[in-house]
């Protein structure tokens, strides 16, 4: 459990890196890589894990991180790691003597679940091609699908106006016709705009949600500590909130955050972002939501 929370600690940064579009404290977040690769040739634990990856995307697709940091480095850290963990392996296979068992994977079972009532559903970003990721999860989603004689339902997840394009819808639907993948339904989040909308502000009223105008860097560093945000018992939330629907200047400077448990050791439950203004035409919704 605590290995799963360093490597969520790690993927929670990085996310928060591409939430703000590369607004947060970049020198900050990069000094916290540096200083981990030194003590050890690995981010989260002492074995190559999903941290490393998502730090190495991110590094390789910031031309500004390759500018401003010794990349190379980084790179024969990481490549290091990866190297120093084959060796391991290879140590400890040589030292075993009693035959192997068959390495497979299989699927998880699912308890409780009946013919004809599972659901599933596949919601890709169409802001780009699918990757094999994509592919796997499309397949997993299809498997009990027919397994279980149930509906897969492919939802376009076109929550973000900047990054959404029509041509990559299209190009989804050929490459999951191409994997063979046949969803019984077609939806996209957009659909539930207004629905999603008064969720938000339900929550805002109830006292169960707020808005918040603190910048990246300090919210990071909130999260980092554990502390509450000045915001998260604000009185003017609701008039902040019709700031956000109304796309001024002041409300794309705020976010909607969910209280959870800032005390938490997972890093993505302390009061976690759940709704962001974005001022751009949407592609199918135009300028009705911000």
């Amino acid at each position: 459990m605590v290995d799963c929370i360093k490597v969520d600690e790690w993927v929670t940064a990085v996310e928060e890196m591409l939430e703000y579009d590369g607004c947060g404290d970049v020198e900050e977040f990069m000094k916290l890589v540096v200083t981990r690769l030194d003590r050890s040739s690995t981010l989260a634990l002492d074995r190559i894990t999903l941290a490393d990856f998502v730090v190495w995307a991110l590094l390789a697709r910031n031309q500004q991180l390759v500018i401003s940091f010794s990349f190379n480095r980084i790179e024969h850290r990481i490549s290091n790691g990866q190297f120093c963990l084959q060796r391991k392996t290879a140590e400890q296979n040589a030292g075993q003597t009693k035959e192997k068992t068959k390495d497979e994977g299989k699927f998880a079972e699912l308890p409780g679940a009946e013919k004809g009532k599972v659901v599933v559903r596949f919601p890709p970003e169409a802001s780009g091609y699918l990757h094999i990721g994509h592919a796997k999860a499309a397949l997993l989603n299809q498997y009990y699908q027919q397994t279980f004689e149930g509906q897969l339902i492919m939802r376009f997840d076109d929550t973000n106006p900047a990054k959404e394009n029509a041509h990559f819808e299209e190009v989804i639907k050929e490459d999951l016709a191409m994997l063979e993948v046949k969803p019984d339904r077609w939806t996209h989040t957009s659909d539930h705009f207004e629905t999603i909308l008064g969720m938000c502000e339900r929550l805002l009223k109830e006292g169960k949600a707020f808005v918040d105008d603190t910048d990246a860097e300090t919210m990071r560093k909130e999260r980092e500590e554990r502390k509450e945000s000045r915001n998260r018992n604000n009185p003017k939330n609701l008039e902040l909130w019709d700031e956000m629907k109304r796309g001024t200047q002041r409300g794309q400077q705020c976010c909607v955050r969910i209280k959870i448990d800032m005390s938490s050791n997972n890093g993505a439950m302390r009061d976690p972002t759940i709704y962001r203004c974005k001022n751009e035409a949407h592609v199918r919704t135009g300028n009705k939501f911000k």
